[in-house]
C-alpha cells in the first residue's frame, strides 16, 4: 500500500520496512511510547526514529493512510488498536492521551489478577470481530497471568478485489505443485493470461509480478506482490538475502523498474497461518532492556 503524499509515504515506508510488519511496528511503537531512558533509546534505535515526538507523528501518518479508505466501496481495510490494562494499575494520563491521539487506540480495564481467563476470552472475541472471524483464539490462558499489567493488541483486516480477476472456470482442480523439498503435490491452481506490472531482480534472482486491487481512492494503491525464484534458485536462498539485506525488499516492492508485460500467471489456492515469538529477534536488533525485568523502564 502506498500514498501519493510524498512525506507521509516516506514515513510510512520507513516505519514499516524497518520492522517489516505494520502490526508489529504499531504494537511496539505503542510500547515505546511508554518507555523511558535507555529502554526508550534502544527502542527508538530499532525503529531508526529520533524521538517520541517523531514516533507519534509517524504513527499519525500511518493511521491517516488507513483512514483514507474508510469510504472505499472496493476495499475493506480495518486497523484496530486497543490496550487492556489491569484495572488496579494506574496508567499515566500523558501515555493514555498519546496512544489515543496518535494511534487511535482505546483502553479497556480488566481484572487480570482474579479472572485472567475471562480477559483472554474478551480479547479473543474483540480480535475475532475486528478481523471478520479470520483470527480466532489469538491468546490462550497460558499467555497471561495474574501478574499481567498491560496487553497491547493490534489487528488488521483487508479484503479486496483484483483489477484483473481470475476466472473460476479456469481453475485447475488437480495441478502439480513442486515443493521446496522436491516433492510434487496436487493442488487447486488458478491462472490467467493478462498484462501486469512485471520486474526482475538480479540480486535476488527472482521474477516479480504486481497485481493491483480495485479502489475508489486515487491517493492510495493496493497491490499484491508475487515473488518467484528463478529456475535453480531456492526459496530459502531468497529469504536469506531478504533477511540480511532489508533494502532488497524495498526494491522488490517498488514500481520504479517495472514494465507492463503479458504474463501467463499461475497462483495456487493457499492459506497462511503463523505464530512468532519476537523477543529474541528484537533483542538481537538491540532492544535488550525491554525484555529484561531488571532493566526495563516503562514508568
Amino acid at each position: 500500500m502506498a500514498s501519493t503524499s510524498s512525506s507521509t509515504n516516506r514515513d510510512f515506508e520507513h516505519f514499516c520496512h524497518k520492522v517489516y510488519s505494520i502490526s508489529i511496528a504499531l504494537a511496539m511503537a505503542m510500547c515505546a511510547a511508554g518507555a523511558r531512558n535507555e529502554t526508550l533509546n534502544q527502542m527508538l534505535h530499532v525503529f531508526d526514529i529520533t524521538s517520541i515526538e517523531h514516533l507519534a507523528k509517524t504513527a499519525e501518518n500511518v493511521m491517516h493512510i488507513f483512514s483514507l479508505v474508510d469510504h472505499d466501496t472496493q476495499v475493506k481495510l480495518k486497523l484496530a488498536n486497543r490496550l487492556y490494562g489491569q484495572k488496579t494499575y494506574k496508567l499515566p494520563e500523558n501515555y493514555l492521551s498519546l496512544v489515543q491521539t496518535s494511534f487511535k487506540a482505546d483502553i479497556k480495564l480488566e481484572d487480570f489478577e482474579n479472572n485472567s481467563a475471562h480477559v483472554v476470552q474478551t480479547i479473543n472475541a474483540w480480535v475475532e470481530k475486528q478481523t471478520n472471524k479470520l483470527i480466532r483464539n489469538l491468546l490462550s490462558t497460558n499467555d497471561v497471568s495474574r501478574d499481567t499489567r498491560l496487553i497491547i493488541v493490534n489487528c488488521i483486516y483487508f479484503k479486496g478485489t483484483w483489477v484483473e480477476q481470475f476466472k473460476e472456470h479456469l481453475t485447475n482442480e488437480n495441478a502439480d505443485f513442486h515443493e521446496a523439498d522436491g516433492k510434487i503435490s496436487k493442488i487447486k491452481l488458478m491462472h490467467q493470461k493478462e498484462k501486469f506490472n512485471y520486474a526482475e531482480n538480479e540480486d535476488l534472482n527472482v521474477q516479480i509480478a504486481h497485481l493491483s486491487y480495485k479502489s475508489d481512492i486515487s491517493d492510495v494503491q493496493f497491490v499484491f506482490t508475487v515473488i518467484l525464484p528463478k529456475q535453480g534458485i531456492s526459496l530459502d536462498e531468497v529469504e536469506r538475502k531478504l533477511t540480511s539485506q532489508p533494502n532488497l525488499m524495498q526494491q522488490v516492492l517498488s514500481d520504479e523498474n517495472t514494465t507492463i508485460k503479458e504474463l501467463l500467471l499461475y497462483i495456487p489456492k493457499f492459506k497462511m497461518e503463523a505464530k512468532f515469538e519476537l523477543n529474541d529477534v528484537l533483542v538481537q536488533l538491540g532492544m535488550t532492556n525491554a525484555f529484561d525485568g531488571n532493566k526495563a523502564d516503562f514508568t
